[in-house]
């Protein structure tokens, strides 16, 4: 009930922030976001804007009733269609044959009652993988980065580039690779063996393009896997360790417009379907903060925060297929966790700057 009464006290107090769409439509909207379409895309784009405007409305009117804990927003994603909203998530779990590590509390002290890495220079600003199903890489690339800030007090924009190009994808775990999908461990294991890039060496193309030799900027010596739907756990470790990279169930987050969100296993249009790779950089007694990689225009300027009214439940995926690309598939698989949020969880360690081989420099 804490979480109840707080996300509804929340929600009362925050109601100004939801917009008003009284008088919205496809040419103001289109203006806002600065997108022009030929007649015959205008007609389908049209109507799919509409659908998702009244969807909008709806779920609004229950927010600031107090019915609902998060408000929804027309933003750019409005008028892109399921299948190209499906794209956008193309991360799937995969079975992990990569050993867990149980992060424990101190004895003698207990985690922080909150934690948010956004204030301690470890994570970097928001970024838009664009229509490319890259997120898996965009969410290994934050994981690296906030390792490396952690352990040398500096803050890169490395290259999700790096991963799209050169993660081979043999047994197409999480898709067939780059923009069709893969995991964030196999990119964990790619910045082992080889590094990866800066962005400014290796800037982000939104495509798939072919793998060719690239200077590295930052190594790490392995990953950490943590237990499975295990909330403390995964709170002990962000607290410790620092941001996480998390596998989720993102079907119902195409219009989340701020709030704390908890609707995965309910009916506005989710499923608990793993199926996209984000960044958990910290939490509250109620909430766990999520960086998206949609753009700032999204969520809470990119942003979103997931309800714990869930860490103790689990939820029944019933698609694996969709979720686990890795055979054989089982014919349901159980999540824990908003979104399914508790399921498959890790991060890097051991980041350091690669030298130059050629006078002992540090390349960045």
């Amino acid at each position: 009930m804490r979480l109840t009464i707080c996300a509804l006290v929340s929600a009362l107090a925050n109601a100004q922030q939801v917009r008003d769409y009284d008088d919205y439509d496809f040419h103001t909207f289109l203006g806002e976001f600065g997108k022009v379409y030929s007649d015959k895309e205008f007609t389908m784009r049209k109507a799919i804007f509409e659908d998702n405007l009244r969807k909008v409305v709806k779920h609004n009117e229950g927010y600031k009733s107090g019915e609902h804990t998060w408000w929804a927003a027309m933003n750019h994603l409005a008028d892109w269609s399921q299948d190209e909203f499906d794209v956008l998530r193309s991360t799937k779990y995969s079975p992990s044959t990569h050993p867990t590590v149980k992060a424990s509390a101190p004895p003698a002290a207990s985690n922080p009652s909150s934690v948010d890495w956004r204030t301690k220079n470890a994570v970097t600003r928001v970024k838009n993988q664009g229509g490319c199903g890259s997120c898996w890489a965009f969410a290994a690339t934050e994981g690296v980065e906030s390792a490396y800030a952690i352990a040398s007090g500096k803050l890169l924009d490395l290259s999700p580039q790096t991963y799209v190009n050169c993660v081979k994808n043999p047994s197409s775990c999480g898709g067939s690779g780059g923009c069709e999908g893969a995991t964030m461990e196999l990119a964990f294991n790619l910045t082992t063996q080889t590094g990866i890039a800066l962005e400014s060496d290796l800037p982000y193309a939104g495509r798939d393009e072919t793998c060719s030799t690239y200077k590295p900027a930052v190594k790490v010596t392995s990953y950490v896997k943590n237990p499975v739907n295990d909330a403390a756990a995964l709170e002990t470790a962000l607290a410790q360790k620092g941001p996480i990279s998390i596998t989720v169930a993102a079907s119902s987050w195409q219009l989340y417009g701020g709030g704390v969100f908890k609707g995965c296993s309910r009916k506005w249009f989710g499923n608990n379907v793993l199926d996209h790779g984000v960044q958990l950089v910290g939490y509250t007694q109620d909430y766990w903060i999520v960086r998206n990689s949609w753009g700032a225009m999204w969520g809470e300027s990119g942003f979103i925060r997931l309800s714990r009214a869930s860490d103790n439940q689990t939820f029944t995926d019933k698609s694996p297929s969709d979720g686990v690309a890795c055979k054989p598939y089982p014919k349901t698989q159980t999540v824990g966790g908003e979104c399914g949020m508790l399921f498959d969880t890790s991060y890097p360690t051991g980041a350091y700057a690669v030298t130059d081989a050629q006078d002992g420099s540090i390349v960045v």
